[in-house]
């Protein structure tokens, strides 16, 4: 079960920071796109009545570099619109469907390794605290990983039910009547 908990985790890792990535990719695109793509001998924008992409010749090598850029922009900008689509088309289920799994399982996951890191980022403070103070007194400075300290925080001992006040039955079920 430890296995199993130890891949959840990584999985929730690796989709979280790859959705950041595909966030910092899309804002990328639409600062610098223009300037790396139109001053490129074999780019151009590729203009379509609702939504634009880069279009460049498969020979340059800003091919790989645009077909990144246009599936960022597929996934986050212009998910809205292959939604939309996907109601009034079927066919385009099949690419609605992944663009919603990931903003699905990418956003909490996201939100997730923000946390942790924000959360490591102020303990920090107070284990360089801890360091010096161990420094000072010239004790074996002993760390525990972060997982172990936070486990221990969040780690409560067992409720322990209270004493029933109520006189326990020499039967149950139903009442028996009179005579029977």
């Amino acid at each position: 079960m430890s296995r199993l908990h130890d891949y959840g985790r990584f999985l929730v890792w690796q989709s979280g920071l790859i959705y950041a990535v595909l966030w910092i990719i899309t804002f990328w695109t639409l600062d610098y796109g223009p300037a790396i793509f139109s001053h490129s001998a074999g780019c151009h924008s590729d203009n379509a009545r609702v939504m634009f992409y880069w279009a460049c010749n498969p020979e340059s090598p800003l091919a790989y570099l645009a077909a990144v850029a246009n599936t960022a922009l597929t996934v986050t900008v212009w998910a809205p619109v292959y939604v939309a689509a996907a109601t009034v088309r079927p066919e385009a289920a099949s690419i609605a469907g992944p663009i919603l799994a990931a903003h699905l399982i990418g956003l909490p996951a996201m939100l997730l390794v923000t946390i942790r890191l924000m959360l490591q980022f102020f303990l920090l403070p107070r284990r360089l605290a801890q360091r010096m103070q161990c420094a000072e007194s010239g004790a074996a400075i002993e760390f525990a990983p972060a997982s172990e300290s936070m486990s221990s925080v969040l780690e409560m001992p067992p409720v322990r039910p209270s004493p029933s006040a109520v006189k326990p039955r020499a039967h149950f079920g139903l009442r028996r009547s009179g005579g029977q």
